[in-house]
């Protein structure tokens, strides 16, 4: 695994970012889930799994990484703290559908909001390395070092979950604008003709399940239900494609929160 000079972070504050890339995060929660499973498991105890006398400098950042890829979760704090393997973390690491694997890969690189912020802003062509470190440090309130050292970590983790072959510009038409991309005609387009000799579902398949939004609000779910797993797969890849037309801009990560890492 790599030296404590990976771990380092800048002296004052950044807004919060994973210590370490996806890759080596999921190489610590293979080594968390090959001793522990899912079992919640002191804070002290998950330090010397991965090599450390305790839960300090190195250790801490790398669960705290762990949490912000949505690989690890916390049970207590303090000196009682437990943490253990995620759902998701486990999805990674043991699903028998490779599909499956990858499209955890990818929501885990998407948790950190930072990571969902550049991504929806630039997707695969992010600008260049000048150009980014100048607006995370002029924009986005990070330190010098912070933002050199987010940068490596942001591209390393977007090459490792492969987000960027999701769009291949020498292959694809040119993307259609954001308010056209939730259109009915659009999101028709999107999903392949059922064959003729698939039964088409019965009214009695049909439901509707109203979700309550943080803001106020519902927003309601209608189809026909259950649904298979490559369905809701396709499902929640039209629906993140259609989010820039549903979505107002403005709403993304808070470029005023604080490190949480020495909190965790």
């Amino acid at each position: 695994m790599s030296n404590a000079a990976e771990f380092r972070r800048p002296k004052g504050r950044s807004p919060s970012y994973p210590a370490i890339n996806l890759e080596a995060a999921i190489q610590r929660a293979r080594e968390l889930h090959e001793k522990e499973r899912q079992h919640p498991t002191p804070a002290s105890t998950i330090a010397r799994h991965w090599g450390y006398k305790s839960l300090n400098g190195p250790a801490a950042l790398a669960l705290a990484a762990l949490k912000k890829f949505g690989l690890a979760e916390d049970e207590a704090s303090g000196e009682a703290r437990r943490a253990r393997v995620s759902d998701l973390g486990v999805d990674i690491l043991a699903h028998p559908d490779p599909l499956q694997r990858q499209a955890a890969i990818e929501r885990a690189a998407l948790e950190p909001p930072i990571h969902q912020d550049l991504w929806e802003k630039y997707g695969p062509d992010l600008p260049s390395d000048a150009s980014l470190h100048w607006e995370l440090t002029r924009d986005r309130g990070f330190t010098e070092t912070g933002a050199t050292e987010f940068i490596r970590e942001y591209k390393a983790t977007i090459a490792f979950a492969k987000l960027g072959d999701r769009v291949d510009s020498s292959t694809q038409e040119p993307v259609a604008s954001a308010a056209s991309m939730a259109t009915p005609d659009a999101v028709a387009a999107m999903w392949p003709e059922r064959p003729a000799s698939e039964p088409t579902a019965t009214l009695e398949s049909r439901r509707s399940f109203p979700i309550p939004l943080i803001s106020g609000g519902t927003v309601a779910v209608e189809g026909d239900f259950p649904l298979t797993e490559r369905d809701w797969m396709q499902f929640m890849a039209v629906l993140n494609a259609m989010k820039p037309g549903l979505v107002a801009e403005g709403h993304g990560y808070d470029s005023d929160r604080q490190d949480e890492n020495r909190q965790n």
